[in-house]
């Protein structure tokens, strides 16, 4: 990478906007996962049986016996990302010490391996709701954003999900869209809620969170998720600065997570969406 050398002006450093994550407080809500030792887990899941009529004579007056059956799913992680770079020792000091390896790193994390979860999170969710047909497909106006959000909601609460359980994302233009449209301006709540984490108000009890575009889903509009859906275990989450590396007067840092995020598949339901036609 280019380096720019200290003149006596340059005493304060450019930094570039970022944002905390926009998924950590809707995840790892309900299954906890433990990965150690191993890269995969299967977890079961167990039947249910349909209730009868009792029947006050003969024998099997609770029904017909049906032994139980149980699924099992087996999660296996399979991202395994990493980072690493260098701070000559002589750049670090002919700039006035910008590069400073330890704020660099912070900087790394913040900037890209932060985002990068977020973004594969919601990619992770929205594939899966597509995949399962679990939404609708049509183009969203400043006129029928909300009845395409309530729609959804109906369908999620036909599914036994609490409406205070939904998270809703979308950009900041599909969230204009909404406001913009006047059954919303009666029904939203207005409530402010953190802006710090993206959520910021509530719409019918669901709680919206405005992402960057870049972190939805091609052509996705809104995703639905409900809590104790989404599992994210992460095996490690490591970085480190090297000072004595062989060949190398300065620092060499280096990062590494191991993570996944899983949807089981009595959970999956609660994951829809609205795309654009």
């Amino acid at each position: 990478m280019a380096q720019n050398y200290a003149a006596s002006h340059l005493k304060v450093l450019d930094e570039r906007f970022f944002i905390d994550s926009k998924t950590s407080d809707i995840v790892n809500k309900g299954m906890r996962l433990e990965f150690n030792g191993k890269n995969s887990v299967t977890i079961y899941n167990v039947d249910v049986v349909a209730e009868s009529d009792y029947i006050r004579s003969g024998p099997n007056r609770f029904g017909a016996l049906i032994e139980l059956g149980t699924g099992t799913q087996t999660f296996t992680l399979s991202q395994d990302k990493s980072f690493t770079f260098t701070v000559d020792r002589g750049n670090l000091e002919d700039s006035m010490m910008a590069q400073e390896v330890g704020k660099a790193v912070k900087r790394q994390v913040r900037e890209v391996s932060v985002p990068t979860v977020d973004i594969y999170t919601l990619a992770t969710a929205g594939a899966y709701a597509v995949a399962n047909t679990q939404g609708a497909t049509a183009a969203t106006t400043n006129a029928n954003a909300y009845q395409q959000v309530i729609a959804q909601k109906a369908a999620m609460i036909d599914l036994l999900i609490e409406p205070d359980n939904i998270h809703i994302f979308m950009s900041q233009t599909k969230y204009n869209l909404l406001r913009r449209d006047p059954e919303f301006k009666v029904a939203s709540d207005g409530a402010y809620k953190d802006v710090k984490t993206g959520n910021v108000t509530q719409v019918d009890g669901m709680n919206i969170h405005v992402v960057p575009t870049s972190y939805m889903p091609a052509n996705m509009n809104f995703l639905f998720i409900a809590d104790n859906v989404l599992v994210r275990p992460t095996k490690f989450d490591m970085v480190r600065t090297l000072d004595e590396v062989q060949g190398i007067d300065g620092w060499v840092a280096e990062g590494r997570r191991y993570y996944d995020v899983f949807i089981p598949t009595n959970k999956g339901k609660a994951i829809r969406y609205h795309k654009e036609s």
